[in-house]
């Protein structure tokens, strides 16, 4: 029996309907793909934690593979920042106020990742919260890049200091033994004496304070070669 115009015309409305939704879906999965983004709604009441298809991905699952409650979500936190975590959120619970915050996770597989969330919650008539919700933002590629460039950049201070000292103790001793040889040549040896002592504690100044830090003060003697230098003629 075919079906009236009216029953026809409804079936092809929901059919459109329902086809509307399923793009509309894939074009949000698309585009948390593209921004390495997934987005949460925690039914408080029942623990019932809904996650988009990147958020599974960013936790390191397939999607929709497994049921995900809050214990499930903390247990994938780094155990150092699951108590800040815990704060905010109950923070957020007793103001209402929303939240940013960063936070690592660890994949089932080990591998930390690097998340930026925000969150709110949906309280009730009663005031009782029944809803948070919120996304979270792979971040990690722009943690490690500025790390990187931290690390870099704190090579760069060292190099510049080592230099710096290089140049210092350079110039001390060739001032200092120039100095001595000056006295020398007036067979001034109580000058030559003072000139090398004065060298040498310059010298040992600088030094400590280029690697005073990591391996201590440079103590007298240090700077005095245990044997002859043998040089060319």
């Amino acid at each position: 029996m075919a079906e009236s115009p009216e029953l026809e015309r409804a079936r092809q409305e929901r059919d459109a309907a329902r086809d509307a939704v399923r793009d509309l879906q894939e074009r949000i999965d698309y585009a948390q793909q593209m921004a390495d983004m997934g987005d949460y709604a925690w039914h408080v009441p029942n623990d019932i934690n809904t996650w988009s298809d990147q958020l599974y991905r960013i936790f390191g699952y397939e999607p929709q593979s497994r049921h995900m409650d809050y214990g499930t979500y903390m247990a994938h936190c780094h155990p150092d920042d699951r108590d800040r975590i815990t704060v905010i959120h109950q923070n957020t619970y007793a103001t209402g106020k929303p939240f940013t915050l960063t936070h690592r996770i660890i994949r089932p597989d080990g591998e930390v990742r690097h998340l930026l969330c925000n969150g709110e919650v949906v309280n009730d008539q009663d005031g009782q919260p029944v809803l948070m919700r919120g996304t979270s933002v792979d971040i990690t590629v722009q943690v490690l890049a500025e790390e990187e460039r931290e690390r870099h950049a704190a090579q760069v201070q060292t190099e510049r200091m080592r230099r710096q000292a290089a140049l210092e103790l350079n110039d001390t001793v060739v001032q200092g033994l120039t100095a001595a040889l000056y006295a020398l040549e007036l067979e001034d040896t109580d000058k030559v004496s003072g000139f090398v002592r004065q060298t040498l504690h310059a010298a040992r100044a600088i030094i400590t304070d280029l690697v005073g830090p990591i391996e201590g003060q440079v103590a007298p003697g240090d700077l005095v070669r245990s044997s002859a230098s043998a040089l060319g003629s």
